[in-house]
């Protein structure tokens, strides 16, 4: 269980995080990107490098796309579509070879869907630049939509038309990816832009009208909102008119064959309701819910993109992590520190350690071992004790003077170069603090590497409640070595 919990969070990806809301003496504010080193063999062992280095957050704000295989995606697309071709526009159709297929295709649905036999069917002129092949799709379901009511689709021009306003349609099915029909274009005209004609030739009814059709811009060009002029079909089926769906899994593979989750049940809450307050923040409401292994968003009501593009814009969403049950510890290499996330409670050391052998080489075949040049064990002498007041004597702005205290725990470190002692020393800490420990040493000489050894065999060895959110494998060791052997 606990390798699995291990390996759960080796795809965390630290970027950004989010200033706590209630900063204590016991954090380090805001997350300002301070920090970073380009060269490991040149940083300065002081107080100001260690609180660079080692960096302390409550939460922290992450893509969302860390926890979940985007191969693996499901979009559950009710979506319902037709293409169909416009009549008699006003020189705004399609033109050259754009027009014989929108001819072509004209006279292919007028035998297919019977638009001969229309009360109003004419002699249509196939004259270039009057007709344009479009393409119609549904754009979400309106809540308590149900047969019979008219609903908003988007219209999108296929050929090199220009515009559809004014155009006449006739009678088209709209299908899902089952083929059933599911709501049905109207025959007749399209609002016109009254925008383009005589102010004494509009009315009041076509000044309405014409809102009934709205251009929009998108980056492959325009595309038009119809709002009313189709129509659910009476005979639709219950589930066809379901809503779609963004199923997220949250699970990675580990060496390409070991499933494992990806996000703790703790943090889950949070990150559903960031997802559904994001969603709303950008215009696309969501409901947003949890089932085991996965997170599966329901966009609300009608929108004006697809599924795809819905799934786009989940992509690139930031979510907040803030841990409660236990702390993540990040390094990021792209910052070059180590960040460790979480309640202050759960930074304390509940055991000791020792770290003598360089855990990421010990034991692997055909690997030589890395001599540590810094080397420590750190026994556990008092356990913190939150007192009354829940704050392990940390201070903050309520309670200036807690009860409480931080542990305290018996380092002896050394410092090797070319196989020998060079230094060593015996010292008491008054604080069991991981965070607290570890700058401690990096003044005394601890270097990168030797932090994130100290870190693994914390963890490893359950002398901290803590999540690893690295994967060593991925790290450049080489880069944070501060020291090559025999140097």
């Amino acid at each position: 269980m606990k390798a699995v919990q291990l390996l759960s969070l080796l795809f965390l990806l630290a970027a950004c995080s989010t200033p706590p809301t209630n900063n204590s003496a016991s954090t380090d504010g805001g997350d300002t990107g301070e920090g970073g080193f380009k060269d490991t063999r040149n940083i300065p062992h002081n107080e100001k490098t260690a609180q660079q280095f080692i960096r302390r957050f409550e939460g922290l704000r992450v893509g969302l796309l860390n926890y979940f295989d985007p191969t693996e995606v499901e979009l559950v697309n009710r979506q319902f579509t037709c293409e169909t071709v416009v009549f008699r526009l006003n020189s705004t159709g399609d033109t050259g070879a754009l027009h014989g297929a929108a001819a072509d295709l004209a006279a292919e649905l007028a035998i297919k869907l019977g638009w001969e036999h229309s009360q109003t069917a004419t002699s249509e002129s196939m004259v270039e630049s009057h007709l344009a092949v479009v393409s119609i799709r549904s754009i979400g379901i309106p809540a308590g939509a149900k047969p019979g009511d008219m609903i908003p689709v988007a219209i999108e021009l296929k050929g090199n038309a220009t515009d559809i306003h004014g155009g006449y349609v006739y009678t088209t099915p709209l299908k899902n990816s089952a083929g059933r029909t599911v709501a049905i274009l109207k025959e007749g005209y399209l609002p016109f832009d009254v925008n383009r004609m005589e102010p004494e030739d509009v009315t009041e009814d076509m000044r309405q009208d014409a809102k009934n059709l709205e251009r929009r811009e998108a980056a492959n060009g325009s595309w038009f909102l119809l709002r009313k002029g189709v129509t659910i079909q009476k005979t639709v089926l219950s589930d066809d008119l379901s809503a779609d769906q963004i199923i997220l899994p949250l699970v990675r593979k580990v060496n390409a064959e070991e499933v494992v989750r990806t996000l703790s049940s703790d943090l889950i809450p949070d990150v559903v309701a960031d997802i559904k307050r994001q969603m709303a923040e950008i215009g696309l409401p969501a409901k947003v819910e949890d089932e085991p292994g996965k997170i599966i968003i329901t966009p609300l009501g009608v929108r004006e993109i697809s599924l795809q593009q819905v799934y786009e814009r989940v992509e690139d969403l930031r979510v907040e992590l803030k841990p409660k049950n236990r702390i993540i510890i990040v390094f990021d290499d792209t910052l070059f520190r180590v960040a460790i996330y979480g309640p202050v409670a759960h930074r304390f050391l509940i055991d000791g350690l020792a770290l003598t052998t360089d855990p990421f080489t010990r034991d692997k075949p055909n690997v030589d071992a890395y001599q540590l040049p810094f080397r420590v064990s750190c026994r556990l002498l008092q356990r913190a004790d939150p007192g009354r007041s829940r704050l392990f004597g940390v201070p903050d702005a309520d309670n200036p003077n807690p009860d409480g205290h931080k542990g305290r725990v018996r380092l002896a470190w050394s410092r090797w170069k070319d196989g020998k002692q060079i230094e060593e020393q015996t010292e008491e800490l008054p604080t069991s603090d991981i965070s607290e420990i570890l700058r401690h040493l990096w003044i005394r000489g601890m270097g990168p590497r030797e932090v994130l050894a100290f870190v693994v065999e914390a963890e490893a060895s359950y002398a901290i409640n803590a999540e690893l959110g690295f994967n060593h494998h991925k790290i450049d060791l080489d880069r944070i070595t501060e020291a090559k052997p025999g140097e």
